[in-house]
Protein backbone atom coordinates (compact mmCIF):
# COMPACT_ATOMS: atom_id res chain seq x y z
CA UNK A 1 0.00 0.00 0.00
CA UNK A 2 3.12 2.19 0.81
CA UNK A 3 4.15 2.10 -2.59
CA UNK A 4 1.30 1.90 -5.60
CA UNK A 5 -2.04 2.35 -4.80
CA UNK A 6 -4.05 -0.79 -6.16
CA UNK A 7 -7.67 -1.09 -5.23
CA UNK A 8 -7.51 -4.41 -5.15
CA UNK A 9 -5.60 -4.81 -1.89
CA UNK A 10 -8.12 -1.96 -0.05
CA UNK A 11 -11.17 -3.76 -1.05
CA UNK A 12 -12.37 -7.21 1.69
CA UNK A 13 -12.42 -10.47 -0.28
CA UNK A 14 -10.81 -13.37 -0.18
CA UNK A 15 -7.24 -12.96 1.37
CA UNK A 16 -5.66 -16.78 0.21
CA UNK A 17 -2.32 -15.01 0.70
CA UNK A 18 -3.09 -15.08 4.58
CA UNK A 19 -4.67 -18.73 4.60
CA UNK A 20 -1.96 -20.44 2.95
CA UNK A 21 0.45 -18.89 5.20
CA UNK A 22 -1.58 -19.93 8.27
CA UNK A 23 -2.45 -23.13 6.80
CA UNK A 24 1.71 -23.85 5.49
CA UNK A 25 3.85 -22.45 8.05
CA UNK A 26 1.99 -21.22 11.18
CA UNK A 27 0.11 -24.75 11.77
CA UNK A 28 2.52 -27.06 10.88
CA UNK A 29 4.89 -24.47 13.82
CA UNK A 30 2.25 -25.39 16.22
CA UNK A 31 2.10 -28.86 16.10
CA UNK A 32 5.87 -29.24 16.28
CA UNK A 33 5.18 -26.76 19.63
CA UNK A 34 7.16 -24.14 18.66
CA UNK A 35 4.18 -21.61 18.62
CA UNK A 36 1.06 -21.32 21.34
CA UNK A 37 -2.04 -20.51 19.44
CA UNK A 38 -5.63 -18.97 20.43
CA UNK A 39 -8.38 -17.83 19.17
CA UNK A 40 -10.96 -15.24 19.65
CA UNK A 41 -14.42 -14.77 18.42
CA UNK A 42 -15.46 -11.57 16.82
CA UNK A 43 -18.58 -9.70 18.59
CA UNK A 44 -21.33 -9.75 15.61
CA UNK A 45 -20.21 -12.01 13.55
CA UNK A 46 -21.05 -15.65 13.19
CA UNK A 47 -18.06 -17.34 11.55
CA UNK A 48 -15.75 -14.64 12.17
CA UNK A 49 -12.79 -14.99 14.74
CA UNK A 50 -9.19 -13.61 15.07
CA UNK A 51 -5.97 -16.09 15.12
CA UNK A 52 -3.15 -15.34 17.43
CA UNK A 53 0.46 -16.92 17.32
CA UNK A 54 3.25 -16.51 19.77
CA UNK A 55 6.48 -18.29 19.94
CA UNK A 56 7.10 -21.08 22.51
CA UNK A 57 10.48 -21.65 24.15
CA UNK A 58 11.59 -24.09 21.71
CA UNK A 59 10.87 -21.79 18.77
CA UNK A 60 14.55 -19.98 19.75
CA UNK A 61 16.61 -23.61 20.35
CA UNK A 62 15.48 -24.71 17.17
CA UNK A 63 14.70 -21.69 14.73
CA UNK A 64 17.63 -18.88 13.92
CA UNK A 65 17.87 -16.25 12.02
CA UNK A 66 21.23 -14.84 11.40
CA UNK A 67 20.39 -11.65 9.40
CA UNK A 68 23.53 -9.57 8.56
CA UNK A 69 23.17 -6.35 6.60
CA UNK A 70 25.47 -4.20 4.25
CA UNK A 71 27.81 -1.84 5.52
CA UNK A 72 27.65 1.36 3.83
CA UNK A 73 30.70 3.54 3.73
CA UNK A 74 27.96 6.23 2.64
CA UNK A 75 24.91 7.19 2.46
CA UNK A 76 22.79 5.98 -0.72
CA UNK A 77 19.27 7.81 -1.89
Amino acid sequence: MCTIPINSVLEPGWDSASMAMEAIILRTLHWFGLLDYRRELIEGQRFGERRFYRKTALFDRFLLFDVRTEVMATIRH
